[in-house]
């Protein structure tokens, strides 16, 4: 059984723009703007199944690993721009993904790009792959590959 869990957070904030956008804290505006960010709140939490745990140890891995890859990626980037930039190979890529709902994809895509030569373009939820651009790669497979070790495995580990 799935549902949605609606982050208190979410909503005061949610309230909250929508009294500032307003420009009055009138009692009109509170009662309309609290269903209203409410639902709005409702409509984006995303389903999950009730009884999926957050593992913390994957969590924290996967932050340590996106915070040293883009830093190295950076200096790679930079050195080859600085190096050869004649002789770049930018290649697309199709990653195939075994992420079982769209906020593991939509995690994964903004990991692959922030990462500095590379660019998360598409995602087909037919075939479950992902499109990325490479900026310089001689081994398409290899890049695949990498990404589903290096991020895809700890984005299923998340999840218990």
């Amino acid at each position: 059984m799935t549902a949605r869990r609606v982050s208190i957070a979410w909503v005061i904030g949610l309230w909250a723009g929508w009294l500032l956008l307003q420009g009055d804290a009138s009692v009109g505006n509170m009662l309309l703007g609290l269903p209203l960010a409410y639902l709005i709140a409702y409509w984006l939490a995303p389903k999950r199944a009730l009884q999926s745990h957050i593992r913390i140890v994957p969590v924290i891995r996967l932050i340590g690993r996106v915070a040293w890859d883009i830093p190295a990626s950076n200096l790679a980037v930079a050195w080859l721009v600085l190096t050869r930039p004649d002789h770049l190979k930018p290649a697309w890529i199709s990653v195939p993904l075994a992420l079982p709902d769209d906020v593991r994809v939509q995690a994964l895509a903004a990991i692959v790009s922030l990462t500095p030569g590379t660019l998360s373009v598409d995602y087909d939820a037919k075939t479950a792959r992902l499109q990325v651009h490479v900026l310089d790669t001689d081994d398409a497979e290899a890049v695949a590959q990498t990404i589903k070790a290096r991020y895809e495995s700890l984005l299923l580990e998340i999840y218990a």
